[in-house]
């Protein structure tokens, strides 16, 4: 009997987890229409640090840390939301929205502006959508030359075999940029008010720029309490852990 019942308490904890964390959500919900924001981006914050992840719970936890004045902390759930939902054009304006109103301004608009409209571009569509069109047009690919062998389709000539081809690849090459982009590619942000960027993972080293709350950038390396950062504007440095939410 105790076996049974412990039998029964493990497969009732994670609905009971569960539960609760939906629980904590609604109530942060309550909590930001009514106007306690603070509140509200702590009781969010308690369900992602339960390890929970949804697009709506990250958009609305960023909604809250932005109306606290936490701008680091809901552009870093902005761009998690995001990454969940790429697709997600009120994901998107919020958090162009809210990324105006960093203090640093440089972003890769301002030094690749052809990349930038390209990776926009393609951030369109989640990486599983060009999966699933490349698959499609390499199987009708292969679909077409099987039938076209038998003399089936001779007469569409090569035009579809070069247009499936091309579609394969581009759907291919597509889905390996937004990867790369989005997924593959380490993010933090700051969270801070304002820290320094240094030359070396160390207070000792020289001082190359300072960066503000929001400021977001490309985690190459950690050292110590130091990340690596690749910002926007090509340069690199160290910023303190502490000062950083990693995405």
């Amino acid at each position: 009997m105790r076996r049974l019942l412990a039998l029964l308490l493990l497969l009732l904890l994670p609905s009971l987890a569960y539960a609760g964390a939906n629980e904590d959500f609604e109530e942060g919900v309550r909590l930001y229409d009514r106007g306690d924001f603070t509140a509200s981006a702590e009781k969010l914050q308690s369900v992602i640090d339960q390890g929970y992840a949804s697009a709506p719970l990250y958009y609305n936890t960023a909604c809250a840390y932005y109306k606290a004045g936490h701008l680091g902390e809901a552009i870093a759930n902005f761009r998690r939301a995001e990454k969940m939902t790429p697709d997600d054009e009120d994901i998107r304006t919020n958090l162009a929205f809210v990324k105006q109103f960093c203090v640093d301004k440089v972003d890769a608009s301002q030094t690749d502006s052809f990349l930038s409209q390209v990776g926009n571009l393609l951030a369109t569509l989640h990486p599983n959508q060009y999966f699933l069109i490349s698959f499609v047009a390499c199987a009708l690919l292969f679909a077409f030359l099987a039938l076209k062998r038998t003399g089936v389709v001779a007469h569409f000539g090569n035009f579809p075999i070069f247009a499936l081809a091309a579609i394969t690849i581009i759907s291919a090459t597509a889905m390996i940029w937004v990867l790369r982009a989005n997924y593959l590619v380490d993010e933090g942000v700051i969270v801070v008010e304002q820290t320094e960027i240094l030359s070396g993972p160390g207070s000792e080293f020289e001082l190359q720029f300072e960066g503000h709350e929001g400021l977001t950038f490309e985690v190459l390396d950690q050292k110590q309490d130091y990340y690596l950062g690749l910002f926007a504007n090509r340069l690199k440095g160290w910023v303190k852990t502490s000062a950083v939410e990693k995405i």
